[in-house]
């Protein structure tokens, strides 16, 4: 199994299709190059899609925070952190 990239993340659209957008990006001062992919689990095929948020000031006051599960066919699910199938 690997793990999931930020642009199959994309491509599969199951954050959605404003999650990516340009105008998303944009109003959370954000680039595709803001987000990374880290295992949490890897038996249970659990991917933390995260990138930092900045406030005005330029310094973190936020994290975006999304989980996928891969699946055993290789197919990406949105999930909860707890692990429940949103």
């Amino acid at each position: 199994m690997r793990k999931p990239t930020v642009s199959q993340i994309k491509k599969s659209g199951i954050l959605g299709e404003h999650f990516f957008t340009r105008a998303t990006l944009k109003f959370h001062k954000q680039t595709m190059a803001s987000f990374t992919t880290q295992w949490l689990n890897k038996e249970a095929g659990i991917v933390l899609l995260s990138a930092p948020l900045a406030g005005v000031s330029g310094n973190v006051i936020f994290m975006t925070r999304r989980y996928v599960q891969v699946c055993a066919d290789g197919s990406l699910v949105h999930v909860s952190r707890e692990g429940q199938q949103v």
